[in-house]
């Protein structure tokens, strides 16, 4: 007969934490309005081939990334995962952002470490500054966030500590990061004529399951993002430690 048993904690904690943590995934907005998607019938690489286009509306991929303090204690007959959001904002132009799902799918490239600075502003203003966008890449990447952290008036390189906010993706190991003078002058770190910062990506991390998907929400109805309003999604990750077996 079939009866029910549980796994034990340690065991469920260590198979969460071993799958997830030190991952990202990128939240994907799918406009595939009258379709069901079915985990082991739909074929995922169709069903994404309906990804919004890059751009419309401002829309680009929206990435989370879980670290091991995101595993939480066992409770309720399960591991959880910290609650993580996904925000579409629409750029207020013309141009919807239309969508009927959205997927989260494993993700790679997502940048692990940082290099050292290899070119800085001449100047800069000591400060600590957050979650600032890299302007352009040798490579593919997109996504990157930083906070950077100025000392001694940016008198030498080594004065300016970048540290990885957003590890966006598709980024590769060795590629040129540049956060351009006029970024930096808006913010308020430096001023006209002292120059770009630039550094280069160290580690990425590369899965083997790069693509595949994890899960799709459906909405309700059709979503138009227009007006420059914001659609925003929050991934609850549990996993149980019921199954059943037989004697």
């Amino acid at each position: 007969m079939a009866i029910a048993a549980k796994i034990s904690s340690s065991e469920l904690t260590a198979q969460v934490t071993n799958r997830f943590a030190g991952n990202s995934f990128e939240a994907r907005l799918i406009n595939a309005a009258g379709t069901s998607y079915e985990p082991g019938v739909t074929d995922d690489a169709t069903f994404l081939g309906f990804e919004v286009v890059f751009g419309t509306g401002g829309y680009q991929r929206q990435v989370i990334s879980y670290v091991p303090a995101d595993v939480s204690t066992y409770t309720d007959d399960g591991v959880a995962l910290t609650t993580k959001a996904t925000v579409f904002a629409h750029d207020g132009g013309a141009t919807t952002t239309d969508f009927s799902h959205v997927a989260l799918v494993w993700s790679t490239g997502n940048a692990l470490s940082l290099g050292a600075v290899t070119a800085a502003p001449s100047a800069a203003v000591d400060g600590i500054y957050t979650n600032i966008p890299v302007s352009t890449t040798t490579g593919s990447g997109v996504g990157l966030t930083v906070d950077l952290t100025v000392t001694n008036s940016g008198a030498s390189l080594t004065d300016y500590a970048v540290s990885i906010v957003g590890a966006g993706y598709d980024y590769a190991a060795s590629d040129g990061l540049v956060f351009l003078e006029g970024t930096l002058s808006g913010l308020g770190i430096v001023s006209a004529g002292a120059g770009d910062l630039g550094l280069t990506v160290g580690s990425v991390n590369e899965p083997t399951n790069a693509g595949e998907m994890l899960s799709v929400a459906q909405t309700t109805s059709s979503v138009i993002l227009s007006g420059g309003n914001e659609a925003v999604f929050y991934w609850n990750l549990k996993q149980f430690g019921y199954y059943s077996t037989s004697s």
